[in-house]
């Protein structure tokens, strides 16, 4: 099966080189997979979703399970994205939601959504997680005075619908209590939200599942899958996995090769971050940066940012469409550009890091979590919010897993696979033309 993007983004023995892995040691003790074994359940993906997963499984039900990955643990996405706790995980808006699935079940998602966010956070104390946890709330911020009022009717659709605890802010009131810039015409506050160093909490997660039992392999990338006998027979490294039962937990990963139902489900959408040299505090006061609190900027092709506890600035965006060195390199450079243009104080500052990784996006707008026909698991598409729901979803399908019910106590809109997008081969047109719409709109 052919990649989707230029096959350096899927270089599973390479690290990242992101600013995370200079904050902690990614050379673990966890070993490849270099003999056969047998267990109850296999869990493919050693992200958020798949040691979630795993650790609930082997501590709060006494399971025996394996988790695998291809990378080093924190590869993946789960240890490359910025780190917010933000909601919601949708690609839709509340009306559009409130329209295809009525107002009970919306409220419902809404809920589940916030438990996500105290769910992440109540792993962090449970386990003592050290992992540079920052902020109190959320900030959304308008980058153009257009924007002040779709941000003001959110606050309202959440505070009312909702029960989020919510602010509104003037330009003048978050120039005070936030920052200064070019695309900062007032901003709204919601709880819960935070953010954290995601490696150092995904590697202290990894910590806690391998005390409860979880055996984990990690740079043993499955290879094949095969069912003989009622059991599956789960191959990497030229060795196998006997299981019972199988969780998919590879998110923007997946590459369309193992599981037929849950192919072309899947659009992978590159994620950018570049992060600054430490920032003098002359040149943060240039700006008034003073909240630690993530920060999405509102428009439709979102920037996303943060002022690091070392004084570093954290700045995100949508990536290319071609995933090699290459086009990073040159994404990077742009997103350089954008950063200086919304912060120009900040023009002369150098970029010490950069790098990417991939979040899931699909025909349904929201994550999907299920079982299929047989003794296959799954849960994938977070849209871009895996900190808030993957850890969440992952406990949610642990769940699943050992009862005897087909469906989860949760909202619908979690629940099922999405369509598979048609003509798979041109979800990358697809996409291209989506940002460019979402672009002239911005402009």
């Amino acid at each position: 099966m052919s990649n989707l993007y230029h096959e350096d983004i899927y270089k599973f023995d390479k690290p990242v080189k992101s600013y995370w892995e200079t904050t902690c040691n990614t050379n673990n003790n966890y070993n490849k997979l270099e003999k056969n074994i047998q267990t109850n359940i296999v869990v493919i993906g050693g992200g958020y979703t798949g040691i979630s997963c795993a650790l609930s499984l082997a501590k709060n039900f006494n399971e025996d399970v394996v988790l695998i990955e291809a990378g080093h643990i924190g590869w993946g996405s789960s240890a490359r994205n910025a780190g917010f706790c933000c909601i919601y995980p949708a690609k839709m808006s509340v009306a559009t939601m409130f329209k295809k699935f009525g107002k009970e079940e919306t409220k419902k998602f809404f809920k589940n959504t916030i438990e996500g966010s105290y769910f992440t956070k109540n792993l962090i104390d449970e386990y003592k997680i050290n992992c540079d946890l920052t902020g109190d709330s959320n900030y959304e911020v308008a980058p153009h005075p257009s924007y002040f009022e779709s941000i003001k009717e959110e606050s309202l659709i959440y505070k009312k619908e909702f029960g989020i605890e919510t602010k509104v802010y003037s330009k003048e009131e978050f120039n005070e209590i936030g920052h200064t810039g070019e695309e900062q015409f007032g901003a709204l506050s919601y709880k819960p939200g935070f953010a954290i160093n995601p490696l150092k909490f995904l590697l202290g997660l990894a910590e806690e599942a391998k005390k409860s039992g979880v055996q984990i392999y990690q740079k043993s990338k499955v290879t094949k899958i095969e069912k003989k006998l009622e059991k599956f027979n789960v191959i990497a490294n030229d060795h196998i996995i006997t299981s019972n039962k199988i969780v998919m937990a590879t998110n923007g990963f997946y590459k369309d090769d193992l599981f037929p139902d849950l192919n072309n489900t899947i659009l992978p959408v590159i994620s950018n971050i570049i992060i600054t040299r430490p920032l003098t505090n002359e040149e943060v006061k240039s700006h008034n940066f003073v909240t630690y609190n993530p920060i999405l900027n509102f428009r439709n092709l979102l920037f996303y940012y943060r002022l690091l506890k070392d004084n570093r600035f954290l700045f995100g965006a949508r990536g290319d469409l071609i995933g090699s060195e290459q086009s990073s390199k040159i994404k990077s450079k742009k997103m350089e550009e954008q950063m200086k243009k919304v912060f120009p104080n900040w023009k002369n500052v150098e970029i010490d890091f950069h790098w990417r990784g991939l979040v899931a996006v699909t025909t349904k707008f929201a994550p999907s979590i299920g079982k299929l026909d047989d003794e296959i698991y799954y849960s994938f598409g977070y849209q871009a919010n895996g900190v808030n729901t993957a850890p969440w979803s992952g406990n949610e399908l642990a769940k699943l897993i050992v009862s005897n019910s087909k469906k989860l106590n949760i909202s619908k809109l979690y629940q099922g696979l999405p369509k598979k997008f048609p003509f798979p081969f041109l979800r990358l047109l697809y996409l291209r033309i989506a940002l460019l719409y979402y672009s002239f709109i911005d402009k």
